[in-house]
């Protein structure tokens, strides 16, 4: 558990770092859902963005997935989860103030599960995040977004789709 959250510190140190250079910067916040075969959940998150040049920006963001109960079909054990994700986004201007873009970086995904069958315990998954975006800019400080990804993890690739509002800094 301790490699994972030194793993973790160093991801949002070296982004933090990145974040302190000139750029937009904005902060937000997110509601979404994950689906595999096994379950889907709902999950919130937050969210940093910073445009290191024109076009391209870095995401860093947090989610948090809440308990969900497995069908017996499946062992009837509940998860929770949490994942951990840097992107990268190339913004594409359609019309004024909508851009749309590509996502693409890598995912840390810890889970907690819990039964009478298997056990309980942590589990983390390294994967990667593949996916794209659409936002609007609702006026000088304020935009929506929704974006689908697909995280491609050992045991648990899924996708997650998610809307959120992010405030300019």
């Amino acid at each position: 558990m301790k490699k994972i959250l030194a793993i973790l510190a160093v991801m949002l140190v070296s982004t933090t770092a990145t974040f302190a250079e000139e750029g937009d910067k904005w902060v937000g916040v997110n509601l979404s859902y994950g689906v595999n075969n096994k379950f889907k959940n709902f999950g919130v998150g937050g969210k940093l963005q910073y445009e290191i040049k024109q076009n391209l920006r870095l995401e860093a963001a947090a989610n948090y997935f809440f308990k969900r109960t497995v069908s017996e079909e499946w062992g009837g054990y509940s998860a929770s989860q949490w994942d951990v994700n840097v992107n990268a986004q190339y913004l594409i201007h359609v019309a004024e103030k909508m851009n749309v873009y590509p996502i693409i970086g890598p995912s840390i995904m810890t889970y907690k599960t819990g039964d009478n069958i298997v056990g309980s315990g942590y589990h983390t998954r390294f994967g990667v995040n593949l996916g794209a975006g659409w936002e609007y800019q609702l006026n000088d400080e304020l935009k929506v977004n929704f974006d689908f990804k697909y995280q491609y993890l050992k045991d648990i690739d899924r996708p997650v789709f998610a809307i959120g509002v992010c405030y300019k800094l």
